[in-house]
């Protein structure tokens, strides 16, 4: 990110987690990126999240300007203390874009174990300062409710069943022999890191 377009170091833990939608038609993670990259704004998110991809903008320690506000709503949570997260949540036609919902989700779910952030102290933009954003989860309380379910933490049972949004990924892992379905011994964890070996293309 441009280092004009955001603050300094933190002084104080990461408390919340702040999740926005980048209001653009069929926009990508990397064009928001360079966006901020390139242009002096005086603004700012940590990260950038579509369908296929997450880029970071802003390093977590450092204080992104993304919801900032002269009157705000909520008690606790400022720049200062907080991660912002961009979501490039509509396509070309104005559609809702699913799957970069669900990879935000994914990336809420490791910020939130990262920094022991409840699922409480995740937070829309609006509930900051009442800014319409992310807008179809503000004018729609039940995706804004979905989204928080999808970051509720379910255990591996005995059997290694992993949760649905680790599923596929666990199945490759598991089957190339590269994971025995026990280490990581943190159940959330190994199907983090189920999916993290996926991704990176390392089972098949």
């Amino acid at each position: 990110c441009n280092r004009a377009n955001y603050g300094g170091r933190r002084t104080g833990p990461i408390g919340y987690l702040v999740i926005h939608y980048t209001s653009n038609l069929g926009d990508t993670a990397e064009n928001n990126a360079d966006y901020f990259a390139r242009e002096t704004v005086g603004a700012s998110a940590h990260y950038f999240v579509d369908e296929s991809e997450v880029w970071q903008s802003v390093p977590d320690d450092s204080i992104a300007w993304h919801c900032g506000a002269k009157q705000y709503f909520h008690p606790a949570c400022r720049n200062a203390n907080s991660i912002g997260i961009e979501i490039c949540m509509q396509d070309k036609q104005g559609g809702l874009r699913q799957a970069s919902i669900d990879r935000a989700a994914q990336l809420t779910r490791m910020l939130m174990q990262e920094y022991a952030i409840p699922a409480g102290r995740v937070v829309r933009h609006y509930d900051v300062t009442h800014k319409n954003c992310p807008a179809p989860m503000v004018s729609d309380p039940a995706r804004w409710a979905a989204f928080k379910k999808s970051l509720e933490v379910t255990t591996v049972a005995s059997n290694n069943t992993p949760a649905s949004w680790a599923k596929d990924a666990w199945d490759k892992a598991t089957q190339a022999g590269v994971m025995d379905g026990t280490r990581p011994t943190e159940p959330v964890t190994r199907q983090e890191l189920a999916v993290i070996l996926d991704r990176l293309g390392l089972v098949t």
